[in-house]
């Protein structure tokens, strides 16, 4: 199976920042898994570029989910809380409020799923590669 992007695609046409190259190649692969799956493996040499674009949101919504997973895990563990303001006379601090609950939502494969779709339903509405119908003969 042949993915539909690379890193070279990602960072120059794309202009993608999000993922770091020693992620990437297995963020290609199952972006491409997921795209190729919505689309029915159908051929995209007529909207190639819709769909490496399509690819690349995906690959990113994995990433952050995969980001979400180990801010997740941080918030257990008790580690890493954020700090989202600071004073020094009379010393003060906060704490960002992530709740462990919203970050459990982020991570979970329905609401990743969820995502996907819409970014699916965005670059790929009008090429027709979605279409799940009978195609229309005479």
């Amino acid at each position: 199976m042949n993915n539909y992007i690379d890193y070279e695609y990602y960072t120059n046409t794309f202009k993608g920042t999000s993922i770091p190259k020693d992620n990437f190649d297995t963020l290609a692969t199952r972006a491409s898994s997921k795209v190729r799956n919505a689309i029915f493996n159908r051929d995209i040499s007529n909207f190639k570029s819709e769909v490496q674009n399509a690819t690349c949101l995906v690959a990113e919504i994995l990433y952050n989910q995969i980001l979400n997973k180990e801010r997740l895990q941080s918030l257990i563990n008790g580690k890493n809380s954020q700090i989202s303001s600071e004073k020094v006379g009379d010393y003060s601090i906060n704490y960002a409020n992530t709740s462990i609950g919203d970050l459990e939502k982020f991570t979970s494969n329905e609401y990743v799923d969820s995502q996907i779709l819409d970014e699916l339903y965005n670059c790929l509405f009008f090429t027709g590669l979605l279409y799940a119908g009978v195609p229309y003969v005479e």
